[in-house]
């Protein structure tokens, strides 16, 4: 039983390596693609590696992996638009990522306005969310996103039929609210 499950073990090992070390469909050098952070989201995951560059994979039936289509992909695969991000978070079917300048990205579905652009249109790539906050920290809920300012100032945009913005009410927004 042991000998059984060490090579489970070494088998799940090597599985998880060569799978973070994927770039897209084809294998990448671990020095020029290591991943720093994760996120997952329910139906996708994505990582962040050392260099900025944002990687996603799973379900992709909203844009949320954010390659600027909407196949479904069981490897990493490259954010478009070649913005380089300090975090990243994933929600239920959208992803955000913040810049180290501040700026916060997201894409993905967008029926709730957790993309923060305004609108509620959905999104394969990556648009700038409204209101040129400069933020240090993002997260991103079941359907919509909050973030933090430099002077401690949470903002917040999407979903909130439960009040879940903070702003005094329960009307969804599409643009980061205080």
């Amino acid at each position: 039983m042991q000998r059984t499950s060490l090579k489970l073990f070494r088998v799940g090992a090597m599985a998880l390596a060569f799978a973070l070390s994927f770039s897209g469909a084809a294998p990448a050098s671990a020095a020029s693609n290591k991943f720093v952070a994760t996120s997952a989201g329910d139906y996708h995951t994505c990582a962040l590696t050392s260099r900025g560059s944002a990687y996603c994979w799973g379900y992709n039936g909203y844009g949320q992996l954010g390659t600027g289509g909407y196949d479904w992909r069981d490897e990493p695969v490259r954010v478009a638009g070649n913005l380089k991000f300090a975090s990243l978070t994933a929600g239920l079917l959208h992803t955000c990522a913040l810049t180290s300048r501040g700026s916060a990205y997201c894409w993905g579905n967008n029926s709730n306005g957790q993309l923060g652009t305004g609108d509620t249109i959905s999104t394969d790539q990556p648009v700038r969310v409204a209101g040129n906050l400069r933020l240090t920290s993002l997260t991103a809920g079941f359907s919509h996103t909050c973030a933090l300012t430099s002077r401690g100032s949470a903002y917040c945009w999407g979903n909130n039929g439960e009040g879940q913005l903070g702003n005094g009410d329960t009307i969804d927004t599409a643009e980061p609210v205080r």
